[in-house]
């Protein structure tokens, strides 16, 4: 894997945090988001609804007709994630703006 190859050469931490922002954003697939500060107690209720849905079985025949994958990542793992992956020192994230051709605006 890539992980085990950063192992074998050595790779340091900032090449560690660039390879798990680039790779992060397909482990988001299509996620369901709620606003800020929302009531732990509904963020529950919503994370457990969705969790539900993901495993009924008519949606899943339905996807499975229409050639659609489904797989559930939970809401706290991806809560985790996004934290993980927005949560990078100026060094990562300046070279992730290299690699994508982003540069400052001039003003």
């Amino acid at each position: 894997t890539i992980y085990e190859l950063m192992d074998a050469y050595r790779v340091p931490e900032t090449g560690r945090r660039l390879a798990r922002v680039i790779l992060g954003g397909a482990l988001f697939g299509r996620p369901m988001v709620a606003p800020p500060g929302l009531a732990a107690e509904k963020l529950k209720i919503l994370r457990d609804a969705f969790a539900g849905a993901a495993r009924d079985p008519e949606l899943l025949r339905e996807a499975e007709i229409k050639g659609l994958g489904v797989v559930l990542t939970g809401g706290e793992e991806l809560q985790s994630l996004a934290v993980e992956v927005t949560a990078q020192p100026p060094d990562v994230v300046a070279r992730m703006k290299t690699l994508v051709g982003i540069s400052e605006p001039k003003y």
